[in-house]
């Protein structure tokens, strides 16, 4: 993820707030602070502590001017209940608008770039990695033979 430097800047000086500022609540260290305002790459997590510190919402500092960005990023830190994601792909941000929708306590859009991508936050027991089954081809019509029969039922 990308964060809007001149947005920032222009964030702090409105809320009279200096980098040290920022640093001392977030506890970053000066270089990867300043690597972070150098290069503009930040992780979720330090872009919402930085958000939170500058004293605004990580959409009002996120860089939303990607152009043919194709990234699909889960993240979550070990033991936590919420997980951010980064969505490019349409079905899954159709997916998770549908999730937001239904469940705005547990899903949460928190913005949505002038590409069509998305930054959310979800529940990280929603997370889960399934393989597709590998079938042989008698498998496969033995599950389809009994599929029919108990539609037939």
């Amino acid at each position: 993820m990308r964060i809007n430097i001149e947005k920032y800047k222009a964030v702090l000086a409105k809320n009279q707030i200096t980098d040290e500022d920022v640093r001392r609540l977030t506890g970053l260290s000066e270089k990867t602070y300043l690597w972070i305002m150098d290069n503009g790459f930040i992780e979720c997590e330090t872009m919402e502590r930085i958000a939170d510190a500058a004293g605004c919402k990580p959409c009002d500092i996120l860089r939303a001017d990607y152009t043919e960005c194709s990234e699909n990023v889960i993240e979550w830190v070990k033991d936590t209940k919420r997980a951010t994601l980064t969505l490019s792909q349409r079905r899954t941000i159709s997916k998770v608008k549908r999730l937001a929708e239904k469940y705005p306590d547990k899903c949460q859009i928190l913005a949505e770039n002038k590409d069509g991508s998305i930054y959310a936050h979800i529940p990280t027991l929603w997370i889960k990695i399934n393989p597709p089954m590998e079938l042989t081809d008698e498998q496969r019509q033995q599950r389809q033979q009994n599929a029919k029969r108990l539609h037939r039922i």
